[in-house]
């Protein structure tokens, strides 16, 4: 009789789990574009998805626990994305800026990313975490450089981020304007206190 390899079995069960959680959460990124997670239903995600309503349901509790999901995938391949230009940059306040401009550039160059932003950062779990971190670590270092008069890091990247969705809200209900980008970085440095003692 053949010997089971228990262990490698148990490896191919995690490894298709984490292929078809993929393949709900793309559906949920695609369908989410177009509509908020209230209105989208779990039978379009399964549907879209090519899976059982029973598999939706052992990976995510709900539409939210779905947009969460998507948010938190969003954001890290954003992160991803920016995070070896970003990081060749040594100063706080220009990685803040590059990495706000970029944000805004992209919803501005794509309304459908916008959009899932937006709906992904509606979730109940805080959306962004690894951008959020980054964002909380350039703001720390600007607050021990006494580049920025805000002492609550928080508050700060709350504010930063509040912008940043709001702009992007902006951006797909009145289009993108070429002066958008640059005066809402302005107004987020002065929010935190640039210069100011």
């Amino acid at each position: 009789m053949a010997k089971v390899d228990v262990a490698r079995r148990a490896e191919i069960g995690r490894e298709k789990r984490a292929r078809t959680r993929a393949q709900i959460v793309e559906a949920g990124a695609t369908l989410l574009g177009g509509r908020t997670h209230e209105a989208l239903t779990v039978d379009a995600v399964v549907e879209a998805a090519g899976v059982a309503k029973g598999t939706f349901y052992y990976h995510f509790k709900s539409m939210g626990d779905l947009a969460a999901a998507v948010g938190a995938e969003l954001s890290q391949s954003f992160d991803e994305l920016l995070s070896p230009a970003r990081l060749e940059r040594r100063d706080p306040i220009e990685r803040l800026s590059f990495a706000f401009m970029k944000f805004l550039e992209r919803a501005s160059a794509d309304t459908d990313w916008a959009r899932l932003v937006i709906q992904s950062s509606q979730s109940p779990i805080e959306f962004g975490i690894g951008v959020r971190g980054n964002l909380k670590a350039d703001i720390e270092e600007a607050i021990a450089q006494g580049r920025v008069s805000m002492r609550d890091v928080e508050l700060a990247a709350d504010i930063a981020i509040g912008i940043w969705l709001e702009v992007t809200r902006g951006i797909i209900a009145r289009g993108p304007r070429p002066e958008t980008t640059s005066q809402a970085l302005d107004a987020t440095l002065r929010a935190l206190g640039l210069g100011q003692r």
